[in-house]
């Protein structure tokens, strides 16, 4: 049988092997041929050069819509612009349509009976959804007061008779 061989005193710190020696990384470019990827970097580069003349050449340019037109350069929030191109609203535009349709059916339940129990059902959803247009509003001036029943025909002149 063989024995192992003494181990060697070596001073690597206290109670360290050889093999337990920090790992230090090489920097980065010692592990990549810079030359190899400047030249791939200049090939792709000529490639997507190449292929935008070819666009060019071909009058791609000039079948893009508004060709020739001035850029028009929105003012003002960019949010509101993008969401008006795209014809979407603001979300908090969608909840006063809303707020105003449930209005609207409260108001004609009452006109066909005051003690319709529907008409608080309604108002409860419509003040739900003013307090959730309330959070949503960027400016003071566009919340909206909660409703009841004795002030619904007041409020509603207000937020959708000056249209």
């Amino acid at each position: 049988m063989s024995e192992r061989p003494p181990k060697r005193d070596q001073t690597y710190g206290v109670g360290k092997e050889p093999t337990d020696r920090p790992i230090i990384p090489l920097p980065k470019e010692t592990l990549e041929d810079q030359d190899a990827m400047l030249a791939a970097q200049k090939e792709r580069q000529s490639w997507i050069d190449e292929a935008y003349e070819d666009f060019v050449k071909n009058g791609g340019l000039e079948h893009l819509p508004g060709f020739g037109k001035p850029l028009t350069v929105p003012a003002g929030d960019a949010w509101s612009s993008l969401l008006k191109q795209a014809k979407v609203e603001h979300p908090w535009v969608m909840l006063r349509k809303e707020i105003g349709s449930l209005m609207e059916k409260a108001m004609h339940r009452m006109a066909k009976s005051s003690a319709d129990p529907e008409i608080d059902a309604l108002i409860e959803d419509a003040n739900k959804q003013i307090a959730e247009l309330n959070r949503q509003a960027p400016s003071l001036s566009l919340h909206r007061s909660r409703l009841s029943r004795d002030n619904l025909y007041e409020q509603y002149d207000r937020w959708y008779g000056e249209k």
